[in-house]
């Protein structure tokens, strides 16, 4: 490093107040596990030829003077606050070759920068409590504008205007539908919606990565054809790709919603993205009447996106523990792709690439299946990940990707059926072996039930009677059946084919 220089802000006011709903969202899991990966995001931007320090400097200062959020201090909890400052200064560090890490940010520390002229390159490093993923597309298209000394509108809305607003009463009230459109899916979706059996004994964690270009440009066609985003249609693909292994007709779990519908959203630079249910009926739909559905399903989840996450988790643990349930809610569906490029993209003349897959290790996590949509435009980037490679092995989450990919391929030339998008995929449905009961929704081994018995209360100390009752008999006098309940629900995360007995009876 060269050298580090502080880059002056000066903003029209400083202010306190509440946090946004967004805000509070990450604030809650930052609180949870502040070294998360993705407690920060980090941002990639080219510097034109010839561009100074000085205008990299000047080009960075007004971007942090225009954004409130960037020059805020967050305090963490329910209320929370943010705090604006109307004047400082954030650091750039200076280098000959950009490090691959830059280091922590914080709430207290939202913001740094890194430049390298000699590469042309620009890092920012961002804490998720003051940008999310579309918020770094503003911030990329306005410092590309800056460092080429383009003038830029007035920002419209800064989070503390969010935060003042979302306490009106009209949308308190749109909070409290949030809330119940949340809540009846917590009562009805498995906990696991791809729950196996275990393959291998060893549980580890990683992901599977695919780069495509056949499958972009199938995207293409079929984006033109049906006039719908990319990532609805690879959403729509996703979801009978679960239906044909899973044997679900309605494909229900968690999607990041960007809580973008509402206009002048679209330039709001913070963070709005939270959890939301998205519920997709796959019975009997051909592939363009299946992203219809998709459509809506995701409209319906995105109008019902921004909620209180605090009053969001008291009540999705108190109803997942009446189901004898851990919170899981898979697979989560993530896609960071804002998709502005219409339905009008060339037809490529040449051969696509070959598909690229690539295996790598993961830090752990409960959730047994997850899919990441990165990229959608010349080449289709997605990964599927898992916290137990016992039961989804590297070996499947590539035939996963692969099976995405073939559907996408055999629906670009025309529509296809409902037989035609079960041979497009070419797997087939999860075997389960006798001892698996459809349970409360939820695909359960009574095996791996009697181990939660046995770690939770003891070996031997409760028995497990095979069936979709699932009752346990408790052998031991002085246990009673709401504390049995208590340790396995305790010990349950983590365990994606149990759920804790419907009833335990004292033997």
């Amino acid at each position: 490093m060269v050298q580090v220089i502080p880059v002056g802000f000066h903003g029209s006011r400083t202010a306190a107040g509440p946090l946004t709903l967004g805000q509070l969202n990450v604030a809650k899991w930052l609180a949870d596990a502040p070294d998360a990966p993705a407690a920060r995001l980090e941002q990639h931007l080219p510097v034109p030829p010839g561009a100074t320090l000085a205008a990299v400097v000047a080009a960075l200062g007004a971007l942090v003077s225009r954004h409130e959020g960037l020059r805020s201090r967050y305090t963490l909890g329910d209320p929370g606050s943010q705090q604006v400052l109307d004047s400082g200064s954030v650091p750039l560090a200076v280098y000959a070759e950009l490090p691959a890490d830059l280091g922590p940010v914080s709430a207290s520390e939202p913001v740094r920068f890194a430049v390298s002229l000699a590469q042309g390159a620009l890092t920012a490093v961002y804490s998720h409590i003051a940008v999310d993923f579309q918020a770094l597309m503003v911030l990329e298209r306005e410092f590309d504008a800056l460092i080429r000394g383009q003038e830029l509108a007035d920002v419209v809305l800064q989070p503390l205007d969010r935060a003042e607003a979302e306490r009106a009463p009209a949308r308190r009230r749109r909070q409290e539908q949030a809330l119940r459109h949340w809540f009846r899916h917590v009562e009805a979706a498995p906990a696991h919606l791809y729950a196996r059996p275990r393959a291998d004994p060893a549980a580890g964690s990683g992901a599977c990565g695919m780069s495509s270009e056949a499958a972009a440009r199938a995207l293409d066609r079929i984006a033109a054809r049906t006039r719908t985003s990319r990532p609805t249609i690879v959403l729509a693909a996703w979801c009978a790709l679960l239906a044909r292994r899973t044997g679900y007709d309605i494909c229900r779990f968690v999607m990041l919603s960007a809580n973008r519908f509402e206009s002048g959203l679209s330039e709001f630079v913070g963070t709005l993205a939270q959890s939301t249910f998205v519920a997709v009926d796959t019975a009997g739909a051909a592939f363009d009447e299946l992203i219809r559905r998709t459509f809506g399903a995701v409209l319906q989840a995105g109008v019902n996106g921004a909620y209180h996450v605090y009053r969001q988790d008291e009540g999705t643990l108190s109803r997942m523990a009446e189901r004898g349930l851990a919170p899981s809610f898979e697979p989560l569906f993530n896609s960071v792709i804002v998709d502005t490029r219409g339905f009008d993209a060339p037809a490529a003349d040449s051969d696509p690439a070959p598909t690229d897959l690539l295996w790598v290790d993961m830090p752990p996590t409960n959730i047994l299946l997850r899919f990441d949509l990165g990229r959608a435009d010349d080449v289709l980037v997605a990964r599927v990940w898992t916290g137990d490679t016992g039961r989804v092995s590297p070996a499947e989450a590539r035939e996963l990707l692969l099976a995405l990919e073939r559907l996408l391929v055999a629906a670009a030339p025309n529509d296809l059926e409902p037989g035609a998008v079960v041979e497009a995929l070419a797997v087939g449905a999860i075997e389960r072996p006798a001892g698996w009961h459809l349970v409360d929704g939820c695909w359960v081994d009574v095996a791996e039930v009697q181990r939660l018995l046995d770690d939770a209360l003891g070996a031997g100390v409760a028995r497990l009677a095979d069936g979709p009752e699932l009752t346990a008999v408790v052998l031991d006098a002085s246990l009673s059946p709401a504390e049995a309940r208590r340790r396995c629900l305790a010990l349950l995360p983590g365990r994606h084919a149990a759920m804790v007995p419907r009833a335990f009876a004292q033997g």
